[in-house]
């Protein structure tokens, strides 16, 4: 099923973040307004609102709260990708020139900034800790994902747990931030609060797997991004990790090579596609995935049937099969 249709039940309340995101990137400084606009428009398919919007729909919170937040947290998200695109040099994001191709990585890194300040601005709005504190330790969280990240670029000892921990703080926190928002404006015992983060959390783990085996198996037209970008930036991830545990020296070899001269020749990163098949890495990361996404699933076992909780159940399913 398609994310499009899952997300009915909150259709027009995703149209109220829409303008609110428009009302929140208006700028006295127009080249602010044109980048931020342009990369909240090309941001994807709005998936932490829509769990923020899910959430709180199921817990009977505020739709205005819901909504501003909402805004905010899809905020955090394209500061995050305008900063992740200066640090990887991109040149695409979603199959459109990336915000510092088209205006360099000054801009990019400040309109950033400026994301991220509304997005602190909006939370500090609602007057509770409680939101400022998810929210901002949510933030902290992407931060730390991203320089941890760096950090162990092109370290081919990386293990499956400190990878973990790099997509749990680096995409996953921010999936667990929405959840948590979502339950702490619905007004809920610490204990469904709880719940509601652990589902986003298990989920965000379940999204970030399923984009590294994509990675290696997508295309520009599908998901706008060349496969084997990870590989290009020399970021190791599970399905590295997975082959490099399996293979044999001279495979070993050939797929340092291709990490380290920041380089993967179409034909080389067929290669070494294939040596990952052949030891069923993608699968076997794929399959990691599935349980994360399960186990998201059965968190949310504990709420009242609903269509919305339908609805975050199919999300869950959608992490791993990504489906139009």
């Amino acid at each position: 099923m398609s994310l499009k249709l899952i997300c009915l039940p909150v259709q027009p309340l995703l149209e109220r973040v829409e303008a609110e995101l428009a009302a929140q990137t208006l700028s006295d400084t127009s080249l602010i307004s044109e980048a931020a606009r342009y990369v909240l428009q090309n941001g994807g398919k709005r998936i932490r609102p829509a769990l923020l919007l899910l959430m709180s729909k199921m817990l009977g919170a505020s739709e205005s709260a819901a909504v501003k937040l909402s805004a905010a947290v899809e905020m955090i998200h394209a500061a995050s990708l305008m900063h992740d695109d200066v640090l990887d040099n991109a040149s695409l994001r979603r199959g459109k020139p990336a915000a510092n191709v088209k205006w360099g990585n000054q801009v990019s890194v400040l309109v950033g900034d400026f994301l991220w300040c509304k997005a602190s601005l909006l939370a500090v709005s609602e007057k509770n800790e409680a939101i400022m504190g998810a929210m901002a330790g949510a933030a902290q969280a992407t931060v730390e994902g991203e320089i941890l990240e760096i950090v162990k670029s092109n370290d081919f000892g990386i293990g499956v747990e400190e990878y973990l921990k790099i997509i749990t703080l680096k995409t996953a926190r921010l999936f667990s931030c929405a959840c948590e928002v979502a339950a702490i404006i619905a007004g809920v015992p610490d204990g469904v609060i709880s719940l509601a983060k652990k589902f986003g959390l298990s989920l965000g783990v379940a999204f970030q797997l399923t984009d590294d085996v994509l990675d290696y198996d997508s295309s520009i037209e599908r998901f706008g991004k060349r496969a084997g970008t990870d590989l290009c930036e020399g970021r190791i991830t599970l399905p590295v990790i997975n082959t490099l545990r399996a293979c044999g020296d001279d495979e070993k070899k050939m797929i340092k090579e291709a990490i380290l001269s920041s380089a993967a020749p179409e034909g080389r990163l067929k290669e070494i596609v294939s040596v990952m098949k052949k030891y069923n890495a993608l699968s076997s990361a794929l399959d990691l995935a599935k349980e994360y996404s399960l186990k998201a699933k059965e968190e949310l076992m504990s709420f009242k049937p609903s269509l919305e909780r339908d609805s975050l159940i199919s999300i869950a399913q959608y992490s791993v099969t990504r489906d139009e």
